[in-house]
């Protein structure tokens, strides 16, 4: 079933925040779903084995997403979007004429949206062809995400978080003190929460009015995670991860010593996930009891990718992609040959999508 046969279907938001569909996207957005949970629905691969890898320009720091045909969709510095088919052939390019980080995202009616680090922000049909594009103050590294409704909501280094609609057209605009590199996420009740580097987490109602701010003592730069309980959970450069509730009050926080870039994930079993720049891997309970950490060779700016069965994937800036169960073992790892800062996507066959600062999109693994 195409994208084409998909535009009559809309997102629906279960009670956990995951996005369903009649035939749903495995990946439709960066971290997965509009929670932000990193968690797919299906279980990744047993093994390390290289499928393809389509090669860009440049580093390819944006993650991928999946469609329900199978396409991936991602984003290089080279200033390209590209679409390729689920056997890594090129199926069509899209030139932002500048760099990317940002991830791309897919809306309930198959529009593809993404923004480049200009802030030029961009609609495009599953054919590629552009439908609108809106020039967003400042540069943007913030990933879109789009709700069941269709309303988008991103940041931007101006400060501000901004709500568009479908056709382009900005909503409101909510004014932080400082850049904003993190990507909202949205909760059950339909609450924005994005950090800032002016030290604060916000929830944000729908019409673009203050709910909370809940002061990290750090610039956040990593994307909140919403669990099926409400809670959220984020890190900050200070080197603490918290859980708060849907009041923005303290459930619990964890202390790591370095600066926490990576977003967390949500496991199956509520167990959260997140990388740190002192190159572990951390799991913790969602009482906040640390379970395990896993030690990379570098840095971990990737965010955690989790699939049905709890194995984590997470790439790391020694070049490697681990794959990690869920009691803490390295199951397997995959070598390339530049930094990853990419984000995991996951096919429905157990394929994991990402890119690395090789210029490099790789897909690999799949179960038979």
């Amino acid at each position: 079933m195409g994208l084409s046969s998909c535009l009559a279907l809309f997102f629906i938001l279960s009670p956990p925040g995951l996005l369903l569909l009649g035939e749903a996207p495995p990946w439709p957005m960066f971290r997965h779903d509009s929670q932000r949970t990193g968690l797919s629905p299906y279980p990744g691969s047993p093994t390390a084995s290289l499928k393809w890898c389509f090669k860009t320009g440049k580093s390819v720091d944006s993650s991928p997403i999946v469609g329900s045909d199978g396409r991936i969709y991602f984003a290089s510095l080279d200033g390209k979007l590209y679409a390729l088919n689920s056997e890594g052939k090129l199926e069509w390019s899209f030139s932002a004429e500048d760099k990317v980080y940002a991830s791309p995202t897919l809306s309930p009616d198959g529009n593809i949206y993404f923004c480049s680090w200009g802030g030029k922000f961009f609609a495009l049909d599953h054919r590629g062809t552009l439908k609108w594009m809106r020039q967003i103050p400042g540069r943007v590294t913030s990933s879109p995400v789009v709700t069941g409704k269709g309303d988008i909501y991103l940041g931007s280094d101006n400060y501000n978080l901004y709500a568009i609609n479908g056709n382009g057209e900005v909503q409101w605009v909510f004014p932080t003190r400082k850049y904003i590199d993190s990507s909202p996420a949205i909760g059950p009740e339909g609450i924005v929460y994005v950090g800032s580097n002016d030290s604060y987490l916000y929830a944000v109602h729908e019409d673009g009015t203050l709910r909370w701010r809940f002061n990290a003592h750090g610039p956040v730069t990593s994307s909140p995670a919403v669990g099926g309980d409400g809670s959220i959970y984020v890190g900050s450069s200070n080197g603490i991860f918290y859980a708060l509730d849907s009041k923005g009050t303290v459930r619990w926080s964890l202390g790591v010593r370095h600066w926490i870039d990576s977003s967390p994930a949500v496991g199956p079993d509520g167990t959260i996930y997140f990388g740190s720049n002192d190159g572990r891997l951390y799991a913790v309970t969602s009482e906040g009891v640390l379970k395990w950490t896993c030690t990379t060779g570098g840095v971990i700016t990737s965010s955690p990718a989790v699939d049905s069965q709890g194995t984590v994937y997470v790439g790391s800036w020694d070049k490697k992609l681990y794959a990690v169960d869920k009691d803490g073992g390295i199951k397997w790892t995959f070598l390339t040959q530049g930094v990853i800062r990419s984000s995991p996507a996951l096919g429905e066959d157990g394929t994991i999508y990402f890119g690395s600062g090789d210029g490099g999109l790789y897909a690999v693994g799949g179960r038979p």
